[in-house]
């Protein structure tokens, strides 16, 4: 067999490859040296928190970790503060204070989760505020718990269901934690239950307690900085001018707006909520952690109209301190107190000796001058006489014989035998099976509990049928400000088959406020209720005087909206008769319109258009409308508004202006660039005609805003107690509706 000469071009090849796998051997070396000094640490800090390996882990061990004794005192600090919020916020967000108007009325329209759990009638509804109400106060006092919780929970979601229209995060938040606090035995400690039955008190709780109720709030700022890390968010489209509040007043001094709006309101917020859950949990970084996160929720309180959710957060962060910290606040608050009290008694103790000696002073004087001694008779008569033992007294109580710590410890001593005595006496022998199966049940519940919060978020691809141009329902997704809308009209179109007439109804007239208009669910549902309270005016009316619509109808409903910045576009499709359409929560919406992703591209140019308008003066404005071929807008331009001019941006629109008795209607042609100037008062139409969608604008002057400018009246930067005063008369009109709805139960049961 020849042998070949190697080439020296082979020889470097051969090199090349014999460095090449050395280096990969020494990175896998490398790198397995890496990924085990990653496991060491990491199995390091797990050995610290649960006091075994992570090659240990069973289901004993794990359940013996969540009952391991903590300090119960942390856990019914948060009851107390969770019932003090829940407490204002029934008369204000659940709507107590109104409630005879928000449930009073059979012509409202309503949208409940499930479509056999809805709203009983007034005045019955009363009872189910009262429950809510005295449940919440059950749960701060810590007077029958478990009924109170389980009453209020009950309550909550019962008005959770049957009203999806008021549904926002922390309003899904309020009823997960009423629930979880509910299974816990936050009773045990400075509550009613534990002071009138000594059995029920105990120094500790079972740890899983806090862990839950700590998950919790976990999973909420986690999530928040999940949903906030989409493109949407990051690129600094989901919330617009919002720098413009005077809280970002500080960031103003070294930042600009835009930059403030990208810098802080985005990309910090997204670090923020992503990662301060983590932070909080550090002990190294636990106090710097909650200074930044009282402070995000105090801004929180100014910035929107979340009722008591930037309150309930803030009760909820001590719950990453150590377990039994009020214990400690109280004990270094009664030493502060107790040396306040040793240095009032020395203080009044040296001036008793000196008003003493002033008066031994007189008195010597006086003998002196009158040359005689005294009387004893007439001293021990005299009123101070006394004072050396006043004085001794004072002496006995202060500071120097009694220890007043000492005296609260050994009645802390003798309260904790009296709880031993009487726990021994109460509590009867569980078999060890018994209480395994129980705790197995329990570590089981909350491995659920666990699981679910992390899947819910995350679970639109189930419920198509509450996807918009958004996933899924707005509560438990954890989509909090992630998306900014901006409504600019819904038309409500209904159509009386028989005489092929139509009529426009005002969307507004019997909902109960305009979330309904971004939801295809709750659209589909306020097509029929509104249909149903079409026939019932329809019945209502004197049959001799005939009918202005028949029963056979079709309602059409055209939203025109815009989010994050883009165009303002139809939300739904305006040709589909909502009566006749089909929803499913488990099929897509058939009548919702694609949003125009492909018009992304023009949000950058629309904000340079748009702050090159508002310059013109003080009361422009523009309008950014797009539409899909074969579509068609109809528009009345309202007597307010003053040069009004349209402009096509794309695609190829037809324009129509109104046909009048002074002019006959005429169609024009516009392509991109073309622009035509508006009258006010009249009707026009803009048609479609190309194979793509269209993009045009509008510009006008307001004029009914600089009529507004000049009547508005300044608004408080930190209106407290306007805040304050309105909480408090909401909670009696919420108790006078209650009482008043109450005596109508009492008189018709009478009756």
């Amino acid at each position: 067999m020849p042998i070949y000469p190697i080439s020296p071009q082979s020889s470097f090849c051969l090199q090349c490859i014999q460095t090449m796998s050395k280096n990969i051997l020494l990175l896998c070396k490398k790198s397995r040296t890496w990924a085990e000094c990653l496991y060491t640490n990491i199995d390091g800090k797990f050995q610290e928190q649960f006091d075994f390996h992570l090659k240990d882990v069973t289901v004993g061990k794990l359940i013996d970790y969540l009952y391991r004794p903590k300090d119960s005192s942390s856990l019914a600090v948060t009851r107390i503060l969770f019932g003090l919020a829940m407490l204002f916020d029934i008369p204000d967000e659940r709507g107590g204070s109104i409630m005879d108007k928000r449930w009073g009325d059979s012509m409202v329209c309503h949208f409940p989760l499930i479509p056999f759990v809805t709203a009983i009638s007034m005045p019955y509804m009363a009872l189910v505020y009262a429950a809510l109400w005295l449940g919440a106060l059950g749960i701060t006092l810590g007077y029958k718990y478990r009924l109170s919780a389980s009453v209020f929970t009950l309550s909550y979601w019962y008005l959770f269901l049957i009203e999806k229209s008021y549904w926002n995060n922390h309003s899904y938040l309020f009823g997960v934690v009423a629930l979880l606090l509910a299974t816990t035995e936050a009773n045990c400690y400075w509550s009613l239950d534990s002071y009138m039955d000594p059995s029920l008190s105990k120094k500790t709780v079972p740890y899983w307690n806090y862990f839950i109720l700590k998950y919790q709030f976990f999973i909420l700022y986690f999530m928040a900085g999940m949903k906030k890390g989409t493109a949407e968010w990051l690129t600094g489209y989901s919330v617009q001018n919002l720098s413009e509040h005077w809280v970002f007043s500080p960031f103003k001094l070294f930042l600009t707006v835009p930059q403030i709006d990208y810098l802080i309101v985005h990309w910090f917020v997204f670090a923020f909520d992503l990662t301060v859950a983590i932070w909080m949990m550090w002990s190294r970084t636990r106090h710097v952690a909650m200074i930044f996160c009282a402070l995000f929720h105090l801004m929180n309180s100014r910035l929107f109209r979340i009722g008591m959710f930037p309150w309930v957060c803030l009760a909820t962060m001590p719950l990453f301190y150590p377990f039994d910290w009020p214990k400690k606040a109280i004990s270094f608050a009664e030493k502060i107190v107790s040396e306040v009290k040793g240095e009032i008694i020395k203080y009044t103790k040296k001036l008793k000796m000196n008003i003493n000696d002033h008066q031994n002073a007189t008195v010597e004087v006086t003998e002196k001058y009158f040359d005689s001694e005294p009387n004893e008779e007439k001293l021990k008569s005299s009123p101070d006489f006394d004072n050396t033992n006043e004085q001794t007294d004072v002496n006995n109580f202060s500071g120097e014989n009694f220890d007043s710590e000492e005296m609260s410890k050994e009645d802390d001593k003798s309260f904790d035998s009296i709880n031993e005595f009487d726990t021994k006496k109460y509590i009867t022998a569980t078999p060890k099976e018994e209480i395994h199966k129980q705790k197995l049940i329990t570590f089981v519940l909350i491995v659920f509990h666990v699981l679910s919060q992390v899947f819910l978020p995350y679970s639109h691809f189930i419920t198509k049928g509450y996807n918009n141009w958004t996933n899924g329902l707005y509560g438990y997704s954890w989509d909090m400000m992630v998306h900014t809308w901006e409504i600019e009209s819904v038309i409500v179109k209904v159509v009386d088959n028989e005489s092929k007439k139509e009529f426009y109804v005002d969307p507004y007239i019997y909902s109960p406020n305009d979330r309904w208009t971004r939801h295809g669910d709750m659209v589909y549902q306020y097509a029929r209720c509104l249909k149903d309270n079409i026939i019932k005016k329809i019945k209502e009316k004197d049959p001799n005087r005939g009918k202005a619509i028949s029963e056979n109808i079709s309602i059409y409903v055209d939203v025109w909206c815009s989010m994050n910045g883009r165009f303002t576009q139809r939300m739904f499709d305006p040709k589909t008769d909502l009566l006749n359409a089909s929803w499913s929560p488990f099929e897509p919406i058939p009548y919702l319109m694609p949003l125009l992703d492909e018009a992304l591209h023009w949000r950058s140019i629309l904000q340079d258009i748009k702050q090159d308008v508002h310059m013109w003066n003080n009361y422009s404005d523009v309008t950014f409308i797009a539409d899909f071929p074969e579509y068609y807008l109809e528009k009345f331009i309202p007597i307010e508004l003053s040069n009004i001019t349209m402009t096509v941006l794309d695609g190829l629109v037809a324009y129509e202006t109104e046909v009048t008795k002074f002019s006959d209607g005429q169609s024009f042609k516009l392509s991109k660039g073309n622009r035509v100037q508006m009258n006010s008062g009249t009707f026009h139409r803009i048609v479609n005609i190309g194979i793509e969608p269209a993009f045009y604008i509008y510009t006008f002057a307001n004029s009914s805003e600089a009529t507004n400018a000049d009547v508005s009246a300044p608004i408080p930067k930190l209106p407290v107690g306007q805040e304050l005063s309105r909480r408090f008369q909401n909670m009696i009109k919420f108790l006078n509706i209650i009482v008043s709805n109450g005596y109508k139960i009492f008189f018709q049961c009478c009756q």
